[in-house]
């Protein structure tokens, strides 16, 4: 594999510190942007990934991406120090529980689901998309959830939380459209694209995990496992996966989940 300049949000610990974890184990010749709200997080995230052997260039940032400021300057950043990105993983995300009685609170409960989940995923893409098209082949992965899909909700027994599935149906959506939009601009622009590459954006679910988001729930998957979807398609070199499509990692191999 050609070395590559990869970029996780929220990725201090959980499933973004366990992506970064997997992936720079087994591709230590890439570089990894480890991006943490807070930088004290981060630079103990980076001693711990180091503790684990990890000798893959890690180069930490400070981004909550919420903060537009912080999302133009790390652009500044991956444009003065590597000149491109090849991948971006979306993973940073929450979990809110709105209030059944105060609607102001249940409103701010689904405005910050959404603004995070979302708005956020789709402006910091939008932000990197030229450095992406620097890329040689460049990838988004949008780290979505089993709840993102509404056939296995209604077919299947699975945990219920409204606005954080719903989160997850939009961000689903987004990463579609955004695909259909690049593919439209590619045939109105011909097979060159004016020379800027296609970009594939990529829908995962990684299962229930055993993290500090789900308060480390006993039957959870390990974060290590649940990384194992996004790591296969950040190394697909083949384009073996095609870009506008939703992926799980089961049983020792990729699968498709269902919309």
């Amino acid at each position: 594999m050609s070395d590559k300049v990869i970029l996780c949000t929220g990725a201090n610990q959980g499933l973004g510190f366990a992506i970064i974890q997997v992936a720079a184990l087994r591709h230590p010749n890439h570089t990894y942007i480890l991006c943490s709200r807070g930088l004290n997080a981060g630079q103990q995230a980076v001693q711990k990934l180091r503790d684990l052997g990890l000798t893959a260039k890690i180069d930490l940032v400070q981004l909550d991406v919420t903060n537009d400021q912080q999302i133009i300057e790390l652009v500044d950043h991956v444009t003065t120090t590597y000149g491109r990105l090849d991948v971006l993983i979306n993973n940073a995300g929450i979990i809110r529980v709105p209030s059944p009685d105060d609607l102001s609170a249940a409103r701010a409960a689904y405005n910050d689901i959404l603004n995070v989940n979302i708005t956020s995923v789709a402006v910091v893409t939008t932000a990197f998309t030229p450095l992406l098209y620097k890329s040689a082949a460049p990838k988004v992965i949008n780290i979505s959830s089993g709840l993102g899909s509404i056939q296995n909700t209604l077919t299947k027994k699975m945990g219920r939380t409204p606005p954080y599935g719903a989160s997850k149906v939009g961000l689903n959506g987004l990463t579609v459209h955004m695909q259909v939009a690049e593919n439209d601009r590619i045939e109105a622009e011909g097979t060159s694209g004016n020379g800027k590459p296609r970009i594939r954006y990529y829908a995962c679910a990684p299962g229930l995990l055993k993290t500090a988001f789900t308060n480390y729930w006993d039957n959870g998957r390990s974060p290590e496992d649940g990384a194992e979807v996004a790591v296969q398609l950040l190394g697909d070199d083949e384009d073996t996966y095609e870009g506008g499509s939703y992926w799980q990692f089961v049983d020792g191999e990729m699968k498709v989940v269902p919309w």
